[in-house]
């Protein structure tokens, strides 16, 4: 289930997200010689965030309220890229999938650099957070790719990006006013 983050201004001070394509090693051990496989699917994103401290009761008690309801590692929410508006330019809506999920045609890329983050929503619902890998025409490659076709005139989200994430540790504490903390959360496929 989606909870949404508390509705409290500047929810965080910092946020850095990691992107993690596993991986199979295979060496020899008489060569030497080393083969390695990505995992095809297995891309996803790992994010930290470090919240600002609840100035008043009612943050603190909006914050406990947030962390009560993910229920540990149990409930999903977004997760902004940043936080402060990465742009804004007007966001493109997607056009056309592309074979093998890597890429996705949108209405226009007058706006998009490479490198920039985005927001592909799918057709099963997940909100894909992405780095814009190439721009081609309106043809632009994404990383990681998607897990499934994209949903056809769907806003590409690139003012406020977000990720659909769960809390990595099912035990994360209360904050205490005027306490900064941190969250640890992985991208919830």
């Amino acid at each position: 289930m989606l909870i949404p983050l508390p509705a409290l201004p500047l929810l965080f001070f910092e946020i850095e997200w990691t992107p993690i394509f596993p991986q199979q090693h295979n060496e020899s051990q008489f060569t030497g010689t080393s083969q390695i496989v990505g995992l095809a699917g297995g891309d996803h994103w790992l994010a930290t965030a470090r919240a600002l401290p609840a100035a008043t009761e009612a943050e603190k008690r909006a914050w406990h309220s947030f962390l009560i309801g993910l229920e540990g590692s149990k409930n999903t929410f977004l997760l902004p890229h940043s936080p402060r508006l990465q742009t804004s330019a007007a966001s493109p809506t997607v056009t056309a999938a592309v074979a093998g999920n890597k890429a996705v045609v949108v209405s226009s890329a007058a706006n998009l650099a490479v490198s920039m983050a985005a927001t592909v929503q799918q057709t099963n619902g997940h909100q894909r957070l992405v780095k814009i890998t190439s721009i081609a025409g309106t043809t632009i490659g994404i990383t990681p790719g998607l897990t499934t076709n994209p949903s056809i005139g769907a806003t590409l989200e690139i003012g406020n990006p977000v990720g659909t994430v769960r809390m990595v540790n099912p035990r994360t504490p209360l904050p205490n006013i005027g306490a900064p903390f941190s969250l640890e959360a992985k991208e919830a496929l």
